[in-house]
């Protein structure tokens, strides 16, 4: 009989095709704001995120009955829930300004004007980042010059028909020593791999 051979791949050196889990927090969202902000979306904004809670992907099925039996068949798109995205507010950055922004787009709290919905979306990509170890590698040779690289984009997604909800800060609390967050709504109508017939990320070695 012959023998099995168990390998442990995953974070292994033995050799060069070890198994690499995408870390959690390796990631980054851009969105292309609406044009009449004024204001890009910036790598400020980009690394401020703290989370972003993936939205339920889910469809309607309709039950069909047939005497004792019961099928299904296909239905439509149940809506998304919108996601709140903690994200880090740093006084020195236009985060707030951006954000700010785009909620007084949609719905101008001073004068109760309301904007077009197509003209107050935006798309988005979220991108996992993979580590380039080929750079990691160089940055430690001699006389090297350190790049400025060293992540590349892995599995990327298309956020469809991103708008913003809602925008509020966390608490002001005098007996609690943290920092403030503006915590972010956003409701996405879809979102997709850039490349379905794609989606296995091979890392630079």
């Amino acid at each position: 009989m012959a023998r099995m051979n168990f390998k442990n791949t995953f974070g292994s050196a033995v050799d060069a095709n070890g198994i690499d889990l995408q870390r959690v927090d390796l990631w980054k969202v851009t969105l292309a704001l609406p044009q009449a902000l004024g204001i890009d979306w910036t790598e400020n904004v980009e690394f401020a995120l703290e989370k972003f809670p993936f939205p339920t992907r889910e469809r309607e099925m309709i039950a069909v009955k047939y005497m004792q039996q019961t099928n299904h068949i296909i239905g439509g798109d149940t809506p998304t829930n919108a996601i709140e995205i903690p994200v880090r507010y740093a006084f020195e950055q236009r985060t707030a300004e951006a954000l700010e922004k785009w909620n007084y787009l949609v719905a101008n709290p001073q004068t109760g004007g309301v904007g077009l919905t197509s003209a107050c979306k935006a798309k988005g990509y979220m991108r996992w980042m993979v580590p380039n170890m080929q750079r990691q590698i160089q940055d430690i040779r001699r006389n090297a010059i350190p790049s400025q690289n060293t992540m590349d984009e892995g599995l990327t997604y298309v956020l469809e028909g991103c708008i913003i909800k809602g925008l509020k800060f966390t608490d002001a609390d005098m007996t609690q020593s943290s920092y403030v967050n503006l915590l972010f709504g956003l409701q996405i109508d879809r979102y997709y791999p850039v490349n379905v017939g794609g989606m296995v990320v091979t890392a630079s070695r």
